[in-house]
């Protein structure tokens, strides 16, 4: 299905005229039919507004659904590997901030026992 085709059939569904919607999104009457027609596409706040008001996702409005086309499990890894690197990277990418961090406390306590061996305070080599 393409855009106009399930928007009409949300709108449909919901029991409203293409007026009706038109004056909800501040938009007119055309410009509902024109989207409905698949002649044109609504500006993105039109779109999230559609969303919320039908209860659907944006994905779900936007996405082209082919007939037929049934909705697809998502395919999961089976092998612990696999896994174990898929979260290390997904880790890596969400908290890489967190190994910033740890990076610069490292260089801190680092620079700190150069200072306190050149100072003479510590004295790691005694023979």
């Amino acid at each position: 299905m393409t855009f106009g085709e399930k928007l009409q059939m949300l709108r449909q569904r919901a029991g409203m005229s293409q007026d009706a919607l038109a004056e909800q999104l501040h938009v007119s009457r055309q410009a509902v039919s024109r989207w409905e027609r698949d002649e044109t596409m609504p500006e993105t706040e039109k779109v999230v507004a559609l969303a919320d008001l039908f209860d659907v996702t944006t994905d779900e409005l936007l996405r082209p659904q082919r007939q037929g086309a049934q909705t697809r499990e998502p395919v999961r890894e089976k092998q612990a590997g696999h896994d174990m690197i898929g979260r290390l990277g997904y880790l890596a990418k969400t908290k890489g901030y967190l190994l910033g961090w740890v990076l610069i406390g490292w260089g801190v306590l680092d620079l700190i026992l150069v200072v306190l061996v050149g100072l003479g305070v510590l004295n790691f080599m005694r023979w």
